[in-house]
């Protein structure tokens, strides 16, 4: 009788995985390589190497990028050389093996850069006609590599092969190096102190027409993966036949005015995505945060630093993925994001239970809980975005009100002169000089000596420090004419604490004056009222419109001189008087500003200072000679 097992019940028993040779072309073309990206998985693995089996500092930690570049460049050789070195033994246990996530520990428990074990290896493979590790440790020489034909193992009579130290530097071509006094010190405790590791690549793939080393090298000091480590690792540049070279060094960031120092953003505990909630902090993953920085200049797209503009996502030790700032989602103050760049400690991705970090560790596994996290970031970045935005308003508003200052300047000189003639023409004597849009506080000559002054009563004038004329009951010092200011732009005068501009709330009238204003003089101009901010906005502070928006203010500044003028010498004040001085001080206000502003009025550009010259005439110049 035949026993029938059921399927059910059936046992595997496993074996060792087999797949064909191309099945590692179709995993090494996911990592995409450029050479930048390659030499940067190189600097890993040295980084790890000293981290692993050496106690350097991190400033001895020498890791030399050595070029050979060749006519034609097919013939090129990029290496990546180490002073620690590898045993037959590390090779065959860790980097014949891939995809091995211990590969780059060696068997210890300390955090490395390496991840999978496969990036260096897939560089060498996918982007060189051959290369090899050049390596020696504990007195013998290793080489192992990949072939034309991207196939690898050890050179011939090359495995363990015993050698002295000087011949091993001899046959990797490191003998015309002027190995550091530090890296001697340490190889001369022992034999099995003493090493290196040359990482070979020869003929490299995609190294043709303009690319050159200097453009690679570029690129590597603004890579995701490189920029730690050339902060912190003595990493120097040689050229082949070179004894020494240049450390290379990501560049330096001139923070933004105001943010000069890092915010820093603990992740927090939890956050809602989507209607569900995701953990950010995990035991042993308690201190996670997220570090933006801003740059003085903006990292556009055609900028050298362009590459800076991202958010790296960083594991324990390195980095496990970057964002540019349009890859985080949409930002409201998109411009103003081309300023920040920084970090986010995650660690806590890298749990396997997570599945949240990829073989080439360019970008996160797409999956909710790094959803949730980017979209936790782009929040940030967008609150401090628009942090910047505000500020650069403030700023830009401040360059135009710089400019609106010429231009007061000017309109202040041609008031005077010309309240001055409307003074005599209308009024017959003093008057406008002494009344600031209520009721004077000063008295005039006569009230105080009895006589009136025949200067005063002919013309109205007065020096700028001047007695005010008036009918008030107090002798006061009044200036000859009203001062006319820029809020958001000037200081208040009568504050001698003040550090700053004097701000105007945008529901304040167009001219404002405060109650302390009238008795010295002073009209602010207010900036910060919508129609002033939507014609800066839309036509800027040079423009013909708002140059003209300037001059009303002014029309009305001398409208009102000229109503308390009249309500003071007129004991039959009317609306209808009010109304036919309206008519007669416009009318007068704009013939003379048609024949002294016309270029300040009507001209698109006014090119060089704004002066008025020509004091006698009246007559206005806009960049030309002369002035005051």
């Amino acid at each position: 009788m035949v026993r029938t097992v059921s399927a059910a019940v059936a046992t595997i028993k496993p074996e060792k995985n087999e797949f064909d040779d191309n099945f590692l072309d179709v995993v090494g073309n996911e990592f995409r390589f450029d050479h930048a990206k390659g030499i940067a998985e190189w600097l890993k693995n040295s980084a790890d190497a000293y981290a692993t089996t050496t106690r350097a500092k991190d400033a001895e930690q020498f890791i030399l990028l050595r070029f050979k570049q060749a006519k034609p460049k097919r013939d090129s050789r990029f290496e990546c050389i180490d002073f620690v070195g590898m045993t037959r033994l590390e090779i065959d246990r860790a980097v014949k093996v891939w995809g091995l996530k211990t590969a780059a520990k060696k068997g210890t428990t300390k955090a490395t850069y390496g991840g999978h074990g496969n990036g260096g290896k897939f560089y060498m493979r996918q982007m060189f006609g051959s290369s090899r590790f050049i390596t020696y440790r504990e007195g013998k020489l290793n080489v192992f590599g990949f072939d034309e034909k991207k196939r690898y193992g050890y050179a011939t009579k090359l495995k363990d092969r015993p050698m002295s130290l000087d011949e091993a530097l001899k046959y990797a071509e490191l003998d015309v190096i002027n190995v550091p006094s530090a890296v001697l010190r340490r190889w001369k405790r022992g034999t099995k102190v003493a090493g290196f590791t040359v990482v070979r690549g020869m003929q490299p793939e995609r190294f043709s027409g303009r690319a050159t080393v200097a453009s690679i090298l570029e690129k590597l000091k603004l890579h995701p993966q490189a920029r730690r480590l050339l902060a912190h690792k003595s990493v120097v540049v040689v050229l082949h036949g070179q004894a020494w070279g240049d450390r290379l060094l990501s560049p330096s960031v001139v923070a933004r005015d105001g943010f000069e120092r890092a915010r820093v953003i603990p992740l927090p505990r939890s956050f809602d995505h989507k209607g569900e909630e995701f953990q950010f902090r995990r035991r042993n993953h308690l201190n996670g945060r997220l570090t933006l920085r801003t740059s003085a200049q903006p990292f556009s797209r055609s900028s050298d630093l362009a590459a800076l503009n991202a958010i790296d996502m960083l594991g324990e030790v390195g980095c496990i993925g970057s964002y540019q700032m349009f890859e985080l989602g949409f930002l409201r103050n998109a411009a103003e994001s081309e300023f920040i760049y920084g970090e986010c400690e995650c660690s806590f991705l890298e749990d396997e239970a997570l599945n949240s970090v990829k073989n080439d560790r360019e970008k996160l596994v797409d999956n909710e809980l790094t959803q949730a996290l980017i979209e936790w970031i782009r929040q940030q970045v967008d609150e401090l975005a628009g942090e910047l935005a505000e500020k650069s308003q403030t700023e830009k508003k401040t360059r135009d009100l710089r400019q609106s200052s010429m231009f007061n300047q000017l309109l202040d000189r041609w008031k005077n002169r010309f309240m001055e003639k409307l003074t005599a023409e209308i009024f017959g004597g003093p008057g406008l000089g002494d009344m600031f849009g209520g009721v004077g506080g000063g008295s005039s000559e006569k009230s105080k000596t009895g006589k009136s002054s025949k200067k005063n009563s002919k013309n109205g004038d007065m020096g700028d420090d001047g007695e005010g004329g008036g009918s008030g009951d107090d002798a006061r010092k009044g200036p000859k004419f009203p001062k006319v200011l820029l809020s958001g732009f000037h200081k208040d005068p009568l504050d001698e604490a003040a550090t700053g501009p004097f701000y105007v709330d945008e529901r304040q009238p167009p001219i404002y004056q405060r109650d302390v204003d009238i008795a010295h003089g002073i009209y602010w101009i207010n900036t910060a009222r919508p129609l002033a901010n939507k014609i800066m906005d839309a036509y800027g502070s040079e423009s013909p419109r708002w140059r003209e928006y300037l001059f009303q203010r002014y029309v009305e500044i001398i409208l009102k001189q000229s109503i308390y003028e009249l309500n003071r010498r007129d004991p039959d004040f009317s609306a209808a008087k009010v109304d036919g001085l309206i008519d007669d001080i416009t009318s007068r206000v704009h013939d003379a500003a048609a024949d002294d502003l016309e270029q300040f009025l009507f001209s698109d550009n006014l090119t060089g200072s704004v002066s008025t010259g020509a004091e006698d005439a009246g007559a206005t110049t806009i960049g030309g000679a002369g002035g005051e």
